[in-house]
This record gives C-alpha cells, structure tokens and sequence, in this order.
C-alpha cells in the first residue's frame, strides 16, 4: 500500500470493503504513536499500555463505518 495513501481512504476501504491491508496499514502507522502515549499515561507500565493500544485499534475497527 502506498504511504500516500490518506488515513481517511485506509479507514474507508477497511468499513465499506472490510479490508484486512487497510486496517493494517492504519496499525502499522499509529500503532507506536498509541502505544507512547499510553506508556506515559499509565506510568510506564508496558503491559498496560499494550492493553490500551489493543482497545483503541479494537474500538477503531468497530467503530470504523461511522467515522
């Protein structure tokens, strides 16, 4: 997938087509950003932090079609 590609498209294709290379790209780009931020708002505590990161991209998944 092209890194051009705009977060919005990537979100589209995986609601409208359910399509697994979308989502994982959005992962694949966010998945550091989440995962820093939630280190730092949970003191640090690195299986605590994996578990938020897991929430928010579950939650973005679901929640994907009405974005």
């Amino acid at each position: 997938m092209e890194e051009s590609t705009l977060d919005a498209e990537l979100l589209r294709r995986y609601a409208d087509e359910k399509s697994e290379g979308a989502f994982a790209e959005l992962v694949r780009r966010y998945l550091s950003l989440v995962y820093s931020a939630a280190l730092r708002q949970v003191g640090g505590e690195a299986h605590r932090a994996q578990d938020f990161a897991q929430v928010v991209f579950t939650t973005l998944a679901r929640k994907a079609s009405s974005l």
